[in-house]
């Protein structure tokens, strides 16, 4: 199966929500709430001319993102952090996207669509699939980071998009004590290694 099949499906959405942590360099951390869930709005994405620092025209719209809802709770549901995603089949070919400056840039919601949360220049180096990787930088402190798949349309004349954005909680000033307490690591307890100690040769 191409990979670029597979993240079109719900299965594939949660084996790439965990490289959307672009932005935290700590472990992340959620209580994964029934509020926290319902919090979820839809995000408008679309992709656009120009740069994330220099935002242009909308050339195609993108489905918006919406987080999972209404299923049962699985695996580390109370650890696990709450992940967007969308997929668009785009009527433009890859190489005409590639072809010029564009970026994928993610709204806060539909009523704010002027607030930008999670932007990336598309570009890069292609898979053996022929497909680009890229990443979602934050925009506007909006604690968003998330990546974007584009890859060639089964029917040669359009491109595939799936995007994913998720909160970055990294640190322990974005964690509520009692999450700090669950994720602190026990003293001298470092997985088997003494990070402390210098490794001897």
């Amino acid at each position: 199966m191409r990979f670029g099949k597979m993240i079109a499906t719900a299965g594939g959405a949660a084996a790439l929500a965990g490289l959307v942590a672009l932005g935290g360099s700590a472990a992340w951390a959620q209580d994964a709430t029934p509020q926290a869930v319902e919090a979820m709005v839809p995000r408008p994405a679309h992709i656009h001319t120009g740069t994330c620092k220099e935002i242009g025209e909308v050339v195609a719209p993108l489905t918006d993102l919406t987080g999972a809802t209404g299923g049962d709770r699985v695996g580390q549901a109370r650890r696990a952090i709450a992940a967007e995603s969308s997929f668009t089949n785009v009527p433009m070919i890859l190489d005409a996207i590639l072809g010029e400056d564009h970026v994928v840039n993610v709204h806060l919601s539909a009523e704010e669509i002027g607030t930008y949360i999670a932007c990336g220049e598309v570009g890069g180096m292609l898979t053996p699939e022929g497909a680009v990787i890229i990443g979602l930088r934050e925009l506007n402190d909006s604690g968003f980071t998330g990546i974007a798949y584009l890859a060639p349309g089964a029917d040669g004349a359009s491109t595939d998009v799936s995007v994913f954005v998720a909160p970055t909680l990294g640190g322990g000033g974005n964690k509520s004590a009692e999450e700090q307490e669950e994720y602190a690591t026990p003293e001298g307890d470092m997985g088997g290694m003494d990070m402390a100690t210098p490794a001897s040769s």
